[in-house]
């Protein structure tokens, strides 16, 4: 919980081979309305100038701290980050995304507010701000109608990424994580507005990539799925649902040939899920439309994702 009306927030960047984005989205830290901040750039042995850009930067504002370290990867440069950190609240930002100039007081003023240690940034239309149990925002996210699992768009009190460390050597953390961080807090206050910049880039763990960090999405969603079940069971259908979009996902990115072993094991998991997916009055459209076309079959939801994509 804040203890002053003046408290630290630290911005946490991972850094790797950003030169091309990294000054838009530092400067747009540092352009922050909020006066009180720390700025840590944790550079993930990056091979391009990537940090000597964050080198740069220390040089200049005394608020910039820069970390370098071998490449182990987002999680791991997202931990060192929390270790080296002031702040009693933590942001988490992409060094290929930037902020509007509000963003940190903004999420400060819902933590105040509502005496959260949580507060996040909802993808809904709705306008309006509040605060809801943890139960309820653990829900909102796994139906994928209120925020997603990703760490940037939230503010978090120190204590919970201290105690909830990124799980290293692996993509999609967030998805294995976030969930735990959420059930941490006893309460989430919600705000609305883009206020926050995501970039998409041909790099990103959600654009497909190597088949390591395909299985690494299954593996994430499964950790999430057990997590759920066995601390919130009252969401294991929000979980299973979930789970059911990272199944599909992985199934649908997987070559078409090869891999028959995994493919027949998610086709399974999909096969187990879709009933009660098809049911849900919660879940996503989409999920429920691909849940009901799995019915007849690999080949019709492999057509769909096609015409999805056209």
């Amino acid at each position: 919980m804040i203890h002053d009306d003046n408290i630290l927030v630290s911005c946490i960047v991972p850094v790797y081979c950003a030169e091309e984005y990294l000054h838009q989205c530092v400067d747009s830290i540092l352009a922050q309305d909020y006066p009180k901040i720390e700025v840590i750039l944790v550079d993930d042995g990056s091979t391009d100038c990537s940090g000597d850009i964050c080198d740069d930067y220390q040089s200049k504002y005394s608020i910039v701290k820069v970390i370098h370290q071998e490449n182990r990867g987002v999680s791991a440069a997202r931990n060192q980050g929390v270790r080296y950190s002031s702040g009693e609240y933590i942001a988490f930002i992409d060094a290929d995304d930037w902020l509007e100039p509000q963003y940190i007081s903004y999420l400060v003023r819902l933590i105040k507010q509502y005496h959260a240690n949580i507060a996040i940034l909802a993808q809904e239309i709705q306008k309006k701000e509040y605060c809801i149990s943890n139960e309820q925002a653990l829900e909102g996210m796994l139906y994928q109608t209120l925020f997603d699992t990703a760490p940037w768009g939230k503010l978090f009190h120190k204590s919970i990424p201290i105690s909830l460390p990124f799980p290293e050597g692996m993509f999609f953390e967030d998805l294995a994580i976030v969930c735990q961080m959420i059930a941490m807090s006893d309460k989430v206050s919600v705000g609305f507005g883009e206020l926050y910049h995501y970039r998409k880039t041909p790099s990103g763990t959600m654009n497909g990539g190597s088949i390591s960090k395909l299985l690494d999405e299954r593996k994430a969603a499964q950790m999430m799925f057990e997590f759920v079940s066995n601390i919130m069971p009252k969401q294991k259908n929000a979980a299973l649902c979930r789970k059911f979009s990272a199944d599909c996902q992985v199934f649908l990115k997987l070559t078409a040939d090869g891999y028959e072993t995994e493919k027949n094991e998610i086709w399974q998991e999909i096969c187990k899920g879709r009933a009660k997916v098809l049911l849900s009055k919660k879940a996503r459209l989409k999920n429920r439309i691909a849940a009901l076309i799995s019915y007849f079959g690999k080949g019709a939801i492999r057509l769909l994702w096609k015409i999805q994509k056209l």
